[in-house]
């Protein structure tokens, strides 16, 4: 795949933020060497299985179905009554996913800012071990969040929270909703951040709703080419018309990748690509000192 050299630039320059998605844990792996952290709808599909001898879940299966996440977790929630947090845990901390080569190269790309989606901590480990001098992690909930936007650190921002605070875990439409209303501030940085950096959403699915509530906070100009775009990186097969839909709806630009296997091994290699780019660019900017 070819890499713009305007997204090449922004990283190096450090303008860049990364949307990291399940698909990059997908890539950790279990103490077992065989589990990896599920993404939505295999999430969804299995709780579903645990609950559905208990009554009626029919709705839920249509949900998942049809791509309704955010309901179909939240009606999982409710089955699942005190053991949700005991199923969440056993799903994204117990098998104790380790790192792969796709979190080394993003925590290589040494950004200044990463926000993650995801409710596991395989990327923070992974870059605190390269970057330990200087990353602070952020929940969207905390009162200083915002550092992000000016700090001279580096930054992990937790969009959805983490699996240390539960209560304030963001994984059902009912927890969407409520975060926007009582955490207006965290949702202003982020506008500002969309406004002043280029995005690339990384192991994020184009129906994932994480996307799209997201990109609801900034209202792009619907011509093709009047701003800059951000990014969204997939394998081969998405639709041209959707490709231009999520452009002109969303100022998403795709990326395609080959994937070459089930475990997309391909991203690996883009992405080991793109670190050698983006060293290349550091290193010219260090010489004609153009930062």
């Amino acid at each position: 795949m070819e890499w713009p050299q305007n997204l090449v630039d922004d990283l190096a320059r450090r303008r860049a933020i990364l949307v990291l998605g399940s698909g990059v844990s997908r890539h950790g792996l279990g103490a077992d060497g065989v589990s990896k952290p599920p993404v939505w709808k295999a999430f969804l599909s299995e709780g579903l299985r645990k609950v559905s001898s208990a009554s009626d879940c029919s709705h839920i299966e249509e949900a998942i179905k049809s791509g309704d996440f955010l309901h179909a977790c939240e009606w999982l929630k409710r089955k699942f009554d005190e053991n949700w947090v005991a199923y969440l845990r056993s799903k994204f901390v117990a098998p104790r996913y380790q790192p792969g080569r796709l979190h080394e190269l993003i925590a290589r790309l040494d950004a200044r800012v990463v926000f993650s989606l995801n409710f596991d901590e395989i990327y923070e480990n992974k870059s605190r071990e390269i970057n330990e001098t200087s990353q602070f992690v952020k929940n969207y909930y905390d009162d200083d969040v915002a550092e992000f936007l000016r700090g001279e650190a580096r930054y992990v921002v937790k969009l959805h929270g983490t699996l240390a605070s539960p209560s304030n875990l963001i994984f059902t439409q009912e927890e969407y909703s409520r975060a926007r209303a009582k955490f207006g501030w965290f949702y202003r940085a982020f506008d500002a951040a969309l406004m002043t950096h280029t995005f690339i959403f990384v192991g994020c699915g184009y129906g994932d709703p994480d996307v799209n509530l997201l990109l609801e906070n900034q209202a792009f100009e619907p011509v093709q080419g009047a701003v800059n775009p951000h990014y969204f990186l997939t394998s081969e097969g998405m639709p041209e018309d959707l490709t231009v839909s999520l452009r002109r709806n969303r100022n998403l630009k795709v990326l395609r990748y080959d994937k070459v296997d089930q475990d997309h091994s391909g991203l690996i290699s883009a992405f080991e690509d793109l670190y050698g780019k983006v060293e290349e660019a550091r290193t010219e900017l260090a010489e004609n000192g153009n930062w």
